[in-house]
């Protein structure tokens, strides 16, 4: 069995990838650098691992399993992925969650102690004053989306003694920590966005969660509530989003995210106060090289060995 790297890997950990292969039953390992390289390597693999554009994918019909470096589908799972019943794709769902989680309370705890305004004081010179401090123990926290990302900020909102309320179409059993879950239909995102003092988006863009919350669910949150998103762009329509902190509609916001990254330079994100906007950083980690490795090394070896596949994607849903 040929099977395709299409990901920048060190010489090293390519070096282990074709042992493993190679150890479980003489398979090859090929690389490719570039897009070009890949389509010329493709016919013939039967895994590939890491990128996987629409012509790279085309050129094999031997393909049956894909192993993706992203956590999010939204841009990956086009039409003849989805199609082809024989291709079996793997993600990287989990892999990232820790940091993300890290990265929406960060959010959070900026947003509610003031940090924006004191870092703006400070490249002025100025000691000034803040806006109004914020806290978050005992307030309530709503979780849209309990993957990953939702369970680790989840996780992180034990130690301020908060009520957490969630929606998720999964897991309709509370974890440990949550007060209650809901499906995410729209008369439960208007509950959870009514009742949350801070709302954590951390569910997958589909067709179902495309511009979620618009004007009529910005209208429905509390004026002293916060809005962030860490885990796609699309979710929060942003036009909307610019109007409620324009009007005060919401205390404030923090995107990691954006529906067009990079962000263009005529978004009225960037004049909208008390918005804190990261360049889509909520997965990153001076751990996340290895532990992309270690995830595919591993994922190799299970389907080499014939082995149940950590993280099978439902293409159809999207996550």
């Amino acid at each position: 069995m040929k099977i395709l790297v299409f990901f920048p890997f060190t010489e090293p950990q390519l070096a282990e990838l074709s042992e493993v292969a190679g150890s479980l039953g003489g398979h090859e390992i090929v690389h490719a650098n570039t897009e070009e390289e890949a389509v010329l390597r493709a016919p013939g693999c039967e895994a590939l691992l890491g990128y996987f554009p629409p012509p790279v994918a085309a050129a094999t019909r031997d393909l049956r399993w894909i192993q993706s470096f992203s956590a999010g589908m939204d841009k990956f799972l086009y039409p003849a992925i989805i199609e082809r019943d024989e291709v079996v794709v793997t993600n990287m769902a989990g892999l990232y969650a820790p940091q993300g989680g890290e990265h929406a309370w960060a959010f959070l705890l900026a947003l509610t102690r003031g940090l924006l305004p004191s870092i703006r004081n400070m490249a002025e010179r100025s000691w000034g004053l803040s806006t109004p401090i914020v806290e978050l123990t005992g307030s309530t926290l709503g979780i849209i989306g309990l993957g990953g990302f939702g369970i680790e900020t989840l996780q992180r909102a034990a130690g301020f003694d908060m009520r957490v309320i969630a929606l998720d179409p999964v897991r309709l059993t509370a974890p440990q920590g949550v007060d209650a879950v809901r499906p995410p239909t729209k008369e439960n995102l208007h509950w959870l966005l009514a009742a949350a003092d801070a709302v954590v988006v951390a569910c997958p863009l589909t067709p179902e969660t495309w511009h979620m919350i618009g004007p009529d669910e910005l209208a429905t949150m509390k004026s002293s509530a916060y809005l962030v998103c860490v885990s796609r762009g699309g979710i929060i329509d942003e036009n909307a989003l610019a109007k409620a902190l324009h009007n005060g509609d919401i205390a404030g916001a923090g995107l990691d995210v954006v529906e067009t990254e990079p962000l263009g330079t005529d978004s009225p994100l960037w004049d909208a106060p008390n918005l804190i906007l990261t360049p889509h950083r909520a997965g990153a980690s001076q751990h996340r090289p290895r532990k992309t490795f270690e995830f595919f090394r591993d994922n190799l070896g299970r389907y080499l060995r014939d082995e149940p596949l950590v993280n099978i994607v439902d293409k159809r849903r999207g996550f």
